[in-house]
């Protein structure tokens, strides 16, 4: 027996757990040589499992569609902005789960050149730890000397 879209149908027995996991549009695990009640331990995790990529899709899908939309609007701020005869430069960093992304637009040579500067990527100045670093060591073997003498 089958139905419309080829797939044959076999009546199962009331209560009794599926033979075969689906993975995907053709392809299927048959299970009729396990248990059932490891068929079944197996068939709900492979659910879970689906439920939690469907989940994550849609994370994804959301992150995206934000992503899409911030590049859109700024886009259209910065087409406004230099049609009105103004120099314009927008740069924008995001990070989300897809990943992080570095924007920069606009109608001046910094815009053109393309660059983001260390803050605007997100790096760390470590500057300032060095520099303090050096001078607590310098603290430190200058005690030692005076302790000395």
């Amino acid at each position: 027996m089958s139905n419309s879209d080829s797939r044959d149908i076999v009546p199962r027995p009331q209560g009794a757990s599926p033979t075969t996991v689906p993975l995907g549009l053709t392809a299927a695990i048959d299970l009729s040589f396990l248990p059932e009640d490891q068929r079944n331990a197996l068939l709900h995790d492979h659910a879970r499992k689906m439920l939690d990529l469907g989940a994550k899709a849609q994370e994804l899908g959301v992150d995206t569609n934000t992503l899409r939309l911030t590049l859109d609007q700024l886009a259209a701020t910065t087409r406004e902005v230099s049609e009105s005869g103004n120099s314009v430069t927008i740069s924008h960093t995001q990070t989300t789960k897809i990943g992080r992304t570095e924007i920069k637009m606009g109608n001046t040579e910094e815009a053109k050149s393309g660059r983001m500067t260390r803050s605007q990527t997100g790096d760390r100045d470590w500057n300032p730890y060095y520099i303090f670093a050096g001078i607590g060591a310098l603290v430190l073997i200058a005690l030692i000397f005076a302790s000395r003498h």
